[in-house]
């Protein structure tokens, strides 16, 4: 019977933590499942040694801009922010042809440790799926790589901010 309270009480808590449980309507990626093949891939800077772990969570450095015309439509690229995040640096590159995103490009991926590079490899492929099939940077990210994802939606969001794309 002294049992009795303890057995009550923490049910009634358990209840309460599963029905306080909210899921997001938005789908994301676990890389616990492991990586998807993907048809096209964006290219990767070779990673170097980037600043201590102990770096400020973001900095902007200059951004460029290029224009060019085609025959079909006009092709615009620009560099995103280079984002200093918990564990490294990244910089994307963005091509818009006509009313489409063409192309998003990593222009610099330097992870500050191996297990940050390997997290990278796996989580940018499929952060640029995400791009692409949105047609912006309001992508969900990957699981396991949080730190990365917001580094990456920041970045290309920038890019796009610098094209005007509303997408």
């Amino acid at each position: 019977m002294r049992r009795a309270p303890y057995v009550i009480g923490g049910t009634a808590a358990g209840l309460a933590l599963v029905l306080s449980f909210h899921t997001s309507g938005s789908s994301v990626v676990s890389l616990a499942t492991g990586p998807t093949t993907s048809t096209s891939r964006p290219a990767q800077a070779a990673t170097t040694t980037a600043p201590s772990p102990t770096a400020p969570p973001t900095t902007a450095a200059p951004a460029t801009t290029s224009t060019t015309s085609t025959t079909v439509g006009t092709t615009r690229s620009a560099k995103g922010q280079s984002v200093f995040y918990r564990y490294g640096i990244l910089q994307l590159r963005v091509t818009i042809t006509g009313s489409r995103m063409t192309t998003v490009t990593t222009v610099a991926d330097q992870a500050s440790d191996p297990r940050s590079a390997e997290i990278n490899s796996q989580a940018i492929p499929l952060l640029h799926d995400q791009a692409m099939q949105a047609q912006s940077a309001n992508i969900d990210g990957v699981s396991g790589a949080t730190y990365t994802s917001e580094a990456y939606q920041q970045s290309l969001q920038s890019a796009l901010d610098q094209l005007g794309w509303k997408g």
